[in-house]
């Protein structure tokens, strides 16, 4: 027997084993059963498989947005502008500018000029320090020039708001001073001030002596709306010794002066006060109707002093009379002395 034949006969049963262990498994492969339930179990998936055959799934339709196409940027230098090519382009911009603004002010003409708040001025005579007629061109006119004439010609307006009201109105709002408070100049004439400082009117004493009376203090003469200015003098201290001042003391007393009348004008005690004594800055006095006298001391947080006396005065009785001390030098309250 050949070596061939020998093998064939010695793989021969391990070939058998092999088949019959792998027998089931090509079974389980066709499909074949060996339970009911698995029997039954095969039938449905056929059934589906076939169902599935016969009605394939539809295909679902993907909607993509299209595709933006980026064209490619390609920078470009700008080409260099010549100096005369830009020097006309800036003449006709500012000929286009001015051919617009001189149609608008052709068309645009001042056809009414209404006043209000004038009392002590005729709306006439506003108008005719205004400075503006009727024709004017609306649109070019200035109203902090014409708010600078009205003041200068009639010094009891303090405040001016001028306006534009198209197509052809011009509107002017006053508010006018009220006047309180004579001062003497260095030549001894009479002046009627603002609470600001503003010169109003040259008076006489007798006239003066109706407005709030300010004594200690000399102005330089000045003209009528402007602000008037100290002039360094000689004052009397406390104890009766003539004291001379130069021009920055002067213009201490001014300041204070000023903060004072503005203080009592802001508290409404308008006209109520008789006289101020500016001799010395540290010494502030006020005399009211019912001869009281308020000490103030100096020009230290005058606007707290005189709201204090505001609400003084309201508790006042008519028959009081004394010193009221609103210095607090000593305390934060006033300190009131009755007359004896």
């Amino acid at each position: 027997m050949d070596t061939k034949q020998k093998k064939r006969r010695a793989s021969t049963p391990a070939r058998k084993a092999r088949s019959s262990k792998a027998a089931p498994t090509r079974r389980r492969k066709t499909g074949r059963a060996d339970t009911p339930d698995r029997a039954e179990r095969q039938r449905r998936i056929q059934q589906r498989r076939r169902t599935k055959a016969k009605n394939p799934p539809k295909q679902q339709r993907v909607i993509r947005p299209p595709r933006e196409e980026i064209p490619n940027i390609v920078y470009t230098a700008p080409k260099p502008m010549r100096r005369g090519v830009f020097a006309w382009k800036l003449v006709s911009m500012a000929a286009v500018v001015a051919a617009v603004f001189l149609g608008l002010s052709v068309f645009f003409r001042v056809d009414t000029i209404a006043v209000a708040g004038a009392d002590k001025y005729t709306p006439w005579m506003i108008r005719q320090a205004a400075g503006v007629e009727p024709g004017d061109a609306l649109l070019s006119i200035s109203e902090a020039r014409v708010a600078s004439r009205i003041q200068m010609k009639l010094p009891y307006i303090d405040e001016i708001k001028v306006g534009i009201r198209l197509p052809g109105t011009l509107e002017i709002q006053v508010t006018e001073l009220q006047v309180t408070y004579s001062i003497e100049d260095e030549n001894g004439g009479w002046w009627l001030i603002s609470s600001g400082g503003r010169a109003i009117e040259q008076v006489s004493l007798e006239k003066a002596l109706g407005y709030t009376r300010v004594d200690g203090l000399v102005i330089r003469t000045p003209n009528a709306g402007e602000q008037v200015q100290a002039v360094p003098g000689r004052i009397v201290d406390g104890d009766g010794n003539a004291v001379e001042l130069d021009q920055t003391d002067a213009d201490q007393q001014l300041a204070a002066l000023i903060r004072v009348m503005t203080e009592l004008e802001r508290n409404r005690i308008i006209g109520q006060i008789t006289r101020i004594d500016m001799t010395s800055v540290t010494d502030i006095r006020l005399e009211y109707p019912q001869l009281l006298t308020v000490l103030l001391g100096d020009d230290q947080r005058l606007d707290y002093k005189i709201s204090y006396l505001a609400a003084a005065i309201e508790k006042l009785e008519s028959n009081q009379s004394g010193e009221l001390d609103l210095s607090l030098e000593y305390s934060e309250d006033a300190v009131f002395t009755p007359a004896r």
